[in-house]
């Protein structure tokens, strides 16, 4: 049975995935809550303490890899209180051309502050098995 919390989380992880699309930064920011973590591939961590802090590069995403678009493929409720949802998930990014490139895995944490729901921790994990 989902809980409210995790419906509510659910809906803020796909506005984040819909804002990341739309590579609009501002849209993208306003899905997070803060401060924001983001745990890199090499375990460095960046920490986005208010929204002017957020960054990422989608004009350098669509020059090295030609992206256009992410998918969430799978959504995995990993655990859940009423102000947190850990979710596993994984992606796949495509081609302006609708050809899919890549695929992985992230463990996302959407949270609630203050009635905001918002993506506020993720981390890409390692390959399953």
């Amino acid at each position: 049975m989902t809980t409210e919390a995790e419906a509510s989380a659910t809906e803020a992880l796909k506005l984040f995935f819909e804002a990341w699309n739309s590579a609009d930064i501002e849209r993208v920011r306003a899905t997070l809550n803060y401060p924001h973590l983001t745990l890199g591939p090499a375990g460095q961590v960046v920490v986005a303490q208010t929204a002017a802090d957020f960054q990422t590069d989608f004009e350098r995403l669509r020059q090295a890899e030609n992206w256009h678009h992410s998918t969430l493929d799978t959504v995995v409720v990993t655990a859940t209180i009423d102000t947190k949802v850990h979710f596993e998930t994984t992606y796949s990014r495509y081609h302006p051309d609708g050809s899919r490139y890549g695929t992985g895995r992230v463990l996302y944490v959407v949270t609630n502050q203050g009635g905001h729901w918002g993506m506020q921790f993720r981390s890409g994990m390692p390959p399953a098995g």
